[in-house]
């Protein structure tokens, strides 16, 4: 699939985390979707990306998911996000705060056939969840980094 339409899915799935539409999960994602750096506490399928945006509406109600920078080439786009939102949830076990932050991660998203087939992460959330939050989300949010 050439990178235009591959760029308008991603910001599908923007939309997807902004509104916890999950119809869009089901159109844009393949049902042999793998992710390689699963959202903790989710599987690495696309039932997986569907518990991890139902996890992070809950957690962020007001939570707007902005994709800031966008690379696509062939199959492959990278992307920089943005997610401002104020704690009213709870999130990996933690008890909600009230605090507002802005979090940052990077993402590359692999494509076939117009559906996305794998993802890849890099943020502080992985590290929170292995209790190496030093400086991240946790930590922003008020939570001892310990799990």
């Amino acid at each position: 699939m050439p990178p235009k339409p591959n760029r308008k899915a991603m910001k599908m799935m923007e939309e997807a985390f902004n509104t916890g539409n999950l119809a869009l999960v089901d159109e844009l994602v393949a049902p042999d979707h793998v992710d390689k750096t699963p959202f903790p506490g989710t599987r690495r399928d696309r039932n997986g990306l569907k518990k991890q945006i139902t996890a992070l509406r809950k957690a962020f109600p007001d939570g707007k998911f902005t994709i800031d920078k966008m690379v696509a080439e062939g199959e492959t786009v990278a992307y920089s996000w943005k997610l401002v939102g104020t704690q009213k949830g709870p999130l990996l076990g933690r008890r909600a705060t009230n605090k507002t932050i802005t979090h940052f991660g990077n993402g590359f998203v692999t494509f076939r056939d117009g559906k996305i087939i794998g993802h890849q992460a890099t943020d502080d959330i992985r590290r929170a969840a292995a209790g190496k939050d030093v400086g991240g989300l946790l930590a922003k949010l008020g939570h001892p980094s310990e799990v």
